[in-house]
């Protein structure tokens, strides 16, 4: 993947985006990585940045406002991070993940604009589930905001979640072809995990995560706001 061919299928692919769709953003290709400031080892593939933030501020402090279709947004790729990405894994399908960081920083900007919160809600599961998968604390139910994948279940980056009621050893089926398997947590522990029981990335399947169901629903502590998704093979993309 060489720098030129990466800017000129970025370029490409934006303008094939319906002009509606690209309406108040305004790309921009930076030829350096962006690390993530907190997470050693992860880089960010893209952001969304609201170009509007300081004005809509200023605009509040007297009362004012500026309306949806003023909002406009910069949409950020890094050709650094896609490129130590590709360096990692020949798995790696940079035009297809360009493609895929450029729509989903598109999908931030019509959030923002519409004053929604829901992709923000999935980065901030993401970032949860990345720290599951380092061995960090996470907050317990983060997966209910991922993608729902059927009653009690939800998928994050090939990860599916199942939660389950009542003491182990638990009985699942993760309906992948391979038939229902017993599982229990290891002691202290409200979790059992199974490799490559999940969903398909990546040619590979995720894990399948079987929880214990919190007795409520937790707000995710720290929403990480301007901030994206972190896969656990060191990539994300942000808002």
């Amino acid at each position: 993947m060489k720098r030129r061919e990466f800017r000129r299928h970025a370029e490409a692919f934006w303008v094939q985006i319906p002009s509606r769709f690209r309406a108040g953003a305004t790309l921009l290709v930076h030829d350096d990585a962006e690390p993530d400031p907190e997470h050693e080892g992860v880089f960010l593939l893209g952001a969304c940045e609201p170009a509007f933030g300081q004005l809509e501020d200023a605009l509040e402090a007297v009362g004012g406002g500026l309306a949806p279709l003023e909002r406009a947004s910069l949409v950020h790729l890094w050709y650094g991070s896609f490129a130590e990405m590709d360096a990692r894994s020949p798995a790696f399908a940079w035009a297809d993940e360009l493609e895929e960081t450029l729509l989903h920083e598109l999908t931030h900007h019509w959030e923002q604009r519409a004053g929604l919160d829901a992709l923000d809600r999935f980065d901030a599961a993401q970032i949860e589930n990345f720290r599951r998968h380092q061995g960090r604390p996470f907050v317990h139910g983060f997966w209910r905001d991922g993608v729902p994948s059927g009653p009690g279940r939800w998928t994050i980056d090939g990860d599916l979640f199942v939660e389950v009621a009542g003491p182990p050893p638990w009985e699942v089926d993760p309906a992948d072809g391979e038939g229902a398997l017993c599982v229990a947590p290891a002691e202290g522990e409200h979790l059992a995990v199974v490799e490559e029981r999940g969903a398909p990335i990546d040619g590979a399947r995720g894990q399948l995560v079987v929880v214990e169901a919190p007795p409520r629903r937790l707000p995710l502590l720290g929403r990480l706001l301007g901030s994206l998704a972190a896969l656990a093979r060191g990539a994300v993309r942000r808002p």
